[in-house]
């Protein structure tokens, strides 16, 4: 009787032990059926860079409402996705990262319903063609020199230089952009007026920021040639 009674204890401590691994399975299945937030998301890929609640890192804010009113919301994701210049690498799976793009989505559209809700959109484009870079010197020298020194780089100025090589060599055409338009608000600092010297209104103009980005972008070292 004793051994009979240990024999069906043994039995129900091994079925007993085979269901844990198996229920365990089943909750991992469901935990991981349930897609991430967007601010997981974030956390995971942005924060590393674009600052840990969208403010304060190395790169652009995402916390921007201005910035996130301005760019479209297809652009915003295809950026997400696809990468920028060779600081911002490609998240979606389908352009060779790690993410699956419907979360991508689900990051874009969880930063425009937080971030975004307030901005109003500038007049200017967020995006646009190279404009002329010999009246972008002109246009330089009137409006950005006090702030980030001359071009040259001999005068330093106070918000430091936009024009040194190794920068412009990291630096995309539609970051130089984004920066003239939005500026760094997380640091303090803005960048499409006002302006020393001139009207608290005055803004730079479409071309001229067109114009600006040439001039930039045509002091930018070819890879590989030293500055």
């Amino acid at each position: 009787m004793m051994r009979a009674a240990c024999l069906l204890a043994g039995v129900a401590l091994i079925a007993a032990c085979g269901e844990v691994p198996l229920n365990k399975a089943g909750r991992d299945d469901a935990a991981a059926a349930v897609p991430p937030t967007w601010s997981a998301l974030y956390a995971t890929h942005c924060a590393g860079c674009h600052g840990a609640d969208g403010t304060l890192g190395p790169a652009r804010p995402m916390r921007d409402a201005a910035y996130l009113a301005t760019v479209p919301r297809n652009r915003l994701i295809e950026v997400v996705a696809a990468g920028q210049g060779v600081l911002m690498p490609a998240l979606a799976q389908s352009k060779g990262g790690a993410v699956p793009d419907a979360d991508l989505v689900r990051l874009v559209d969880g930063m425009l319903a937080e971030w975004g809700k307030s901005g109003k959109a500038l007049a200017v484009a967020w995006s646009g063609p190279l404009g002329d870079a010999s009246r972008g010197a002109t246009t330089y020298a009137t409006f950005c020199q006090t702030c980030h020194g001359a071009a040259d780089g001999r005068t330093p100025g106070t918000r430091g230089s936009v024009s040194d090589p190794n920068y412009l060599r990291l630096v995309s055409d539609q970051a130089l952009r984004s920066a003239i338009l939005f500026g760094r608000a997380d640091l303090g600092g803005t960048c499409n007026g006002p302006y020393p010297g001139q009207a608290t209104n005055r803004a730079l103009r479409a071309d001229e920021v067109s114009d600006v980005v040439a001039f930039l972008a045509a002091r930018r070292p070819s890879i590989g040639r030293k500055p």
